[in-house]
This record gives C-alpha cells, sequence and structure tokens, in this order.
C-alpha cells in the first residue's frame, strides 16, 4: 500500500512513517510539511491513503488540502491525525470527504487500524475523538429548548436586553436562561461558554469574524 503524509513536524513525520512501514508492503512515498508541497507531489504521484494534519503552520491548513484532493483525486482515501478532537473540526473534516480521523494522542495505536479500514472504503473514528463528541453532545442535553436557543447568542457576547429582542422575550426572562446556561455548564465566563459552544459545534469560528 502506498501512503501520504502531510504533516509540519519532521518529528511526527517521521515516527508516522516509522510505524506505516512496520507493516508489510506499506510505503510511504510522499512525506510533506505544508499544502504547496503535498499538492505537487501528488500530481506526479497518488498513494492509496493520504494522512492529513489540520494544524500545519501556514496560511493553508489541512482542511484546504482535504478539499484539493476530494475534488481532484477522490479514489484517494483520506485520514486526518489532529489534535483537534472536537467539533467543528471533525465534521467539517468529513464533510471534505475525509474517512477517517484519529486523535494525536492515540495515533500510535490506531493510526494502522485506521489506514487498514479507510483503505476498504470503511470510516473509522478513533475510540477518544468518539468519546469527545459524545461529551461535548451530552452536554448540551440537559439544557432546555429556549436555553438551546440563548446559548450560542450568550457566547457571541450578546446581553439580555439584545438576546430578549432576538427571542421575542422579557429581559428578565433572558437573564434567568443566562443564569440556567452557567449553573448547568458549570462555566463562570463568557469565553468558556463560547469554547463550549464551538466545540459542540453551536458555533462555527467563521461566525466570530
Amino acid at each position: 500500500m502506498h501512503i501520504g503524509i502531510i504533516e509540519d513536524h519532521q518529528l511526527v513525520r517521521d515516527s508516522f512513517k516509522k510505524l506505516l512501514e512496520l507493516q508489510a508492503d506499506w510505503e510511504v512515498i510522499i512525506e510533506a510539511c505544508n499544502v504547496d508541497q503535498a499538492i505537487l507531489a501528488v500530481a506526479l504521484e497518488q498513494p492509496d491513503v493520504f494522512i492529513v494534519d489540520i494544524s500545519l503552520n501556514e496560511s493553508q491548513n489541512g482542511l484546504t488540502f482535504l478539499t484539493y484532493l476530494n475534488e481532484n483525486f477522490p479514489e484517494i482515501k483520506t485520514i486526518v491525525a489532529s489534535m483537534h478532537d472536537y467539533e467543528p473540526y471533525v465534521s467539517n473534516a468529513l464533510r471534505l470527504g475525509a474517512l477517517g480521523y484519529v486523535s494525536k494522542r492515540s495515533a500510535s495505536e490506531e493510526l494502522i487500524d485506521s489506514v487498514k479500514s479507510v483503505a476498504l472504503g470503511k470510516r473509522y473514528i478513533s475510540e477518544d475523538v468518539n468519546f469527545a463528541l459524545n461529551t461535548q453532545s451530552s452536554a448540551l442535553t440537559i439544557l432546555t429548548n429556549r436555553e438551546l436557543e440563548a446559548l450560542p447568542l450568550l457566547a457571541k457576547g450578546l446581553n439580555a436586553k439584545q438576546i430578549a429582542q432576538q427571542l421575542e422575550i422579557m429581559p428578565k426572562t433572558a437573564h434567568v436562561h443566562k443564569a440556567n446556561i452557567y449553573s448547568k455548564l458549570n462555566v463562570t465566563t463568557s469565553f468558556e461558554l463560547l469554547k463550549i459552544a464551538i466545540d459542540a459545534g453551536v458555533i462555527k469560528l467563521d461566525e466570530l469574524t
């Protein structure tokens, strides 16, 4: 099996390559540290599976490369190996064609299994990523429907009067929703609330720009 890796840390690339090539008939044929290098390399030879890091020290990240492969080489199976094991990173990667998603914290244990699975066209999400996603989702199940409506507005920094106007409720009620949300999610600052909202996919990063 031929494999490509795009990862900006050489030690991680070397570690992945060494691990993968312990498997019989597996060869890493592309090692790239940025999107431009990877695009040039894949134009010359196409691996069966490409392992992609999301966070690269460049203006273009791994999601850019996933988009490129999905549009130009859809036959190449892709796996994201990232420290970002939460939403919206996971859903964005899967939407852009990734069949696998593993956390770098468990990559050494699960990378081989993920490559075997996606090579057969099967989806593979590592156990710790699944756990993180389930934890994020379950945290919001304790909120009422009205509190779920108020959550993204609070996380974006709107005050009670502004929230009341958008939800067509009384400001006093908006204050009650805020107090309940902070208490149920065990947060004390809007920054903590914003992180939960982003991790759970309630707010996307481009909504904050």
